[in-house]
This record gives structure tokens, sequence and C-alpha cells, in this order.
């Protein structure tokens, strides 16, 4: 009772005395976001006080309805803030089709960072990910495992009258990315949001983070710093393709050719997935 007396006194002073974020990073699901978001964690004009990247507030029902101070009692008073910038990295925000409205409602017309993975390769990692949760330690991530085999949970996407309910991974319509940033430019302005390709991270960070860096308008990291980054890799996993679902993948190559298309003429670049 009393702590909930206290919430209800303080949250409403949180806006006043608290920052909002400057900018979001809002996907996608196993495409590099963690790393994106320790990386600027560490610039010196970005400042983040939450311990954990994403807030689940968007995103969850029920953080939603605890309001807009408690949001905002994720990031730094004003005054620790100063003229930094302060963000969250929430990957499923760009998934939800009803988040860009709420965004858009509460935070205006805030800078947006995404990253994208050919969706194939980001299914099959995002369902050995999953999976791999039945053999863990901890009890609520056994609670989330995706213990179907990877068969199974693609046939079972692809029949629309499945559980989703049971089973809300979503492993192929999370890869549909051009209508979700088609969503996402419903709302936005083209140039709040900045699409950065998942291979062209991995393989030259050093020109993606200025990317990231000019679309902020902050300091270049330097090549000292880029060389520590690339030995610095966050939510890595070991995962070894399975020639058993070989077929399968072609599969999920073919199927997703249109909506990569879409993409392509949506942005203007062909990752050539």
């Amino acid at each position: 009772m009393i702590k909930q007396s206290i919430k209800k006194i303080v949250y409403p002073i949180y806006p006043i005395i608290k920052s909002r974020p400057d900018f979001l990073i809002i996907g996608v699901q196993r495409a590099a976001t963690t790393s994106l978001y320790h990386y600027l964690t560490s610039h010196p004009q970005i400042v983040v006080t939450h311990k954990w990247r994403e807030t689940y507030y968007f995103d969850n029902p029920e953080n939603y309805r605890k309001g807009f101070g408690w949001y905002i009692g994720h990031f730094p008073a004003k005054l620790r803030k100063g003229n930094k910038l302060t963000f969250e990295a929430s990957p499923s925000y760009m998934y939800h089709k009803h988040i860009p409205e709420l965004i858009k409602q509460d935070l205006g017309n805030i800078k947006m960072i995404a990253i994208v993975r050919n969706p194939v390769d980001r299914a099959y990692s995002a369902w050995q990910m999953y999976h791999s949760y039945s053999s863990l330690p901890h009890k609520h991530l056994r609670d989330r495992a995706d213990e179907r085999t990877f068969a199974e949970a693609i046939a079972q996407e692809f029949n629309p009258e499945s559980n989703t309910a049971k089973y809300p991974y979503n492993y192929i319509d999370r890869g549909k990315y051009a209508q979700q940033i088609e969503n996402y430019y419903n709302y936005f302005g083209k140039d709040n949001i900045l699409i950065l390709d998942f291979e062209q991270f991995c393989d030259n960070l050093g020109a993606a983070l200025n990317r990231v860096c000019d679309f902020l308008n902050i300091d270049y990291f330097s090549p000292n710093k880029i060389n520590e980054f690339q030995n610095q890799k966050y939510a890595v996993a070991n995962y070894v393709t399975s020639s058993n679902h070989a077929q399968i993948l072609e599969q999920l190559k073919d199927y997703f050719v249109p909506f990569n298309k879409q993409l392509y003429n949506l942005l203007g670049t062909d990752y050539d997935w």
C-alpha cells in the first residue's frame, strides 16, 4: 500500500525532472541491436541510467498502463543528462503494428534506428535462440522456450489455424520488413528513421557507426574504439546450421523473395538476400 502511494506521488513528477529519450533503437530481433546498444552507451555524448536496454513500455500493455511517468523514470535526470543524448533499445518495437502510433503520441518526431537482417537467417537464429532456452538454468527463459523442431515451427506458422498464443514467436512474419517500416513512415518522416543492414554492420562496423553518429549528430568513435568494439560482441550465439534444415531454409528463401523486393523498392537499396 505504501509503495503504491509513493508511486502515485513520484510518477507524475518524473516528466518534470527526468529526460525523454532522444532516439530509439526499434529493431530487429537477432540483428545486432544488443551490440549497437552497448557501443552507443560507451559514447561520451550519450548517457543511460536504466539497467536493461529495454523498458518494455510500448510493447507491454501492462507497463504502458503504468503511464508515461513510469516510462520516463527509466531515463536520466535533466541535470545529469545536460546536452548529452539518452535512449533505449527494444527490438520488438518495429514489429508490432500499434507501436508507432504510441511513440508518436508520447514522444513526437523522435529519431529511430533499425537494423534489418536477411529474414531467413533472422528466423533461423531466432528459433535457435528460443529452442536453446529449454536447456538453460533460468526458469523465466525456460518458460519462453520453443521446444518444437525448426520444421514443426515453420510448418505451423504457415498454417493459419496454428495456435499463435501458445507459440508467439512469429519467425516468418517478423521478417516482412517493408510492411513494418512503411507503418512507421505513416507516422514519421523517412528522415527520422535510419535503416542499417546487419551484414554491412558486421563487415564494416566503422562505416556503420559513422552513419549512426551522423544521424544522431554526435562525434565519430575513434579508430581505436572501433577496433575495441570488434572484439566485443554481445548476444552472440555459436549456432550451427543443421543439414537437416537446408530444405526448409531454401523454402523460406523462395517465400521471402517478394517481401524482400518490397523492401528494396521502399528503401532504394538491394541487399541481395
